[in-house]
């Protein structure tokens, strides 16, 4: 599997216009394409910079031409949930055309969509670029990888253990969470160190015992479940990252034509 990781400006998208000439943003979490109807049905969440901005976004997503149905589901204040059904786009449909397939949440700022795409072998993931490379649309590829099941690991590997670190840092109370920020600023775990525990405890006004103390509560909190973490994510038992000799690919494009509303 090839991954493309694209960031598009749509001349035909009512995401993208709306994004365009309002303040307001645009998640989609969850979305699929009806290839019965070359229709793209989206759970999408807004935010505007206020109501008004939030409002006037939402206007053009239930106006657009390119917008088949709208159905907003939720709003409370400047945030809002809404249903949308897109006819297919120039870019979605080269996408379609060359077998590619969305691998994940897009996002729609400024006028522009951030895409992860994917593409079963390099043939595919070419000739959709050389479509791409004809349409009025402006893009640019940002990366492209070959996912392969040592890749797979590797993500899941470094998302098991970042979601570790974060609960040991929720577990942090104020005080901790201040010891060891000013630790790492002031280069206590640096090597050589540039600070001492003397030099940390002058600093926060507290005895060179207390914040030995502290620390060790904080490094314990943090470090217990990522090394948890590290044991049930490797696979080896080695201690090895999966995937740690990977090769990837890397090819860039970026191409800049006028956008026909008017925006740089």
């Amino acid at each position: 599997m090839i991954n493309l990781s694209l960031s598009v400006r749509q001349c035909d998208c009512p995401l993208s216009a709306a994004s365009r000439t309002h303040d307001v943003a645009f998640v989609t979490p969850h979305w699929h394409y009806h290839h019965d109807r070359s229709s793209l049905e989206l759970r999408v969440l807004a935010e505007g910079r206020d109501r008004t901005a939030l409002e006037d976004g939402l206007e053009i997503l239930s106006s657009h031409e390119g917008t088949e149905r709208f159905e907003l589901l939720a709003k409370s204040g400047s945030t809002a949930r809404a249903r949308l059904t897109l006819g297919t786009t120039e870019t979605m449909g080269t996408i379609v055309e060359n077998d590619g397939y969305l691998t994940g949440p897009f996002e729609n700022v400024d006028g522009r969509e951030r895409w992860e795409v994917g593409f079963d072998d390099e043939a595919a993931a070419d000739r959709a670029l050389e479509t791409l490379d004809r349409t009025e649309d402006e893009y640019e590829l940002h990366d492209r990888r070959r996912l392969d099941p040592e890749t797979v690991l590797e993500g899941l590997w470094a998302e098991t253990v970042g979601s570790a670190v974060l609960d040991g840092v929720r577990e942090l109370t104020p005080t901790e969470r201040r010891t060891l920020r000013r630790a790492v600023e002031d280069g206590y775990y640096a090597v050589p160190r540039s600070t001492t525990l003397g030099d940390l405890a002058t600093s926060l006004e507290v005895s060179d015992a207390a914040v030995s103390k502290t620390l060790r509560r904080a490094e314990r909190k943090v470090l217990a479940p990522t090394k948890a973490a590290l044991e049930s994510a490797d696979p080896r038992g080695d201690g090895r990252q999966p995937g740690a000799r990977r090769e990837t690919g890397r090819r860039g494009r970026d191409r800049r034509e006028p956008d026909r509303h008017g925006s740089a």
